[in-house]
């Protein structure tokens, strides 16, 4: 287990989080992967895509895995000047201690933090455990009960 994912890891279990963090051989850090990998259909799985404004703000846009996220929407949402960047690995590293591949809205307090209601009409999802060899099953209630989000359609 890398710091990555034993940051959220220990986040889950200090939070009371009713979750399971799945631990894989190998890479999740592609939809393709997470499916193949995890044997479960492409409709639970989630992406979390990290983006910074230009005031620097951390934005984590979270979609059903067949979509891509919106910049424009995003910032449409958020009523910015300009649409956000996608985050730098080395960005999603120091400001939300995850791997790119396994990014999360756990343990994310810097963080705005948007869910596509696309995704919310699961009971259940996947998504990312910190890095790319963890994912997360968690309820959408259980979701919308320990993350501070906003719904939001940021999804293309």
């Amino acid at each position: 287990m890398t710091e990555y994912s034993k940051r959220i890891k220990d986040w889950l279990h200090k939070e009371n989080v009713d979750a399971e963090l799945l631990s894989f051989d190998e890479s999740v850090h592609s939809v393709e992967e997470a499916v193949a990998v995890s044997g479960h259909p492409v409709e639970r799985i989630t992406k979390s895509i990290v983006m910074i404004t230009s005031a620097d703000d951390l934005v984590i846009a979270m979609v059903p895995a067949k979509n891509r996220a919106s910049t424009e929407r995003v910032r449409k949402f958020l009523k910015l000047d300009e649409r956000p960047r996608i985050a730098r690995a080395e960005e999603v590293e120091k400001y939300l201690v995850q791997q790119v591949g396994g990014n999360s809205p756990f343990n994310a307090p810097n963080a705005i933090i948007l869910i596509d209601p696309k995704l919310l009409e699961e009971d259940w999802i996947l998504t990312g455990g910190g890095d790319d060899r963890y994912l997360i099953k968690i309820t959408t209630e259980e979701l919308k009960r320990v993350v501070d989000y906003t719904e939001a359609r940021v999804r293309k």
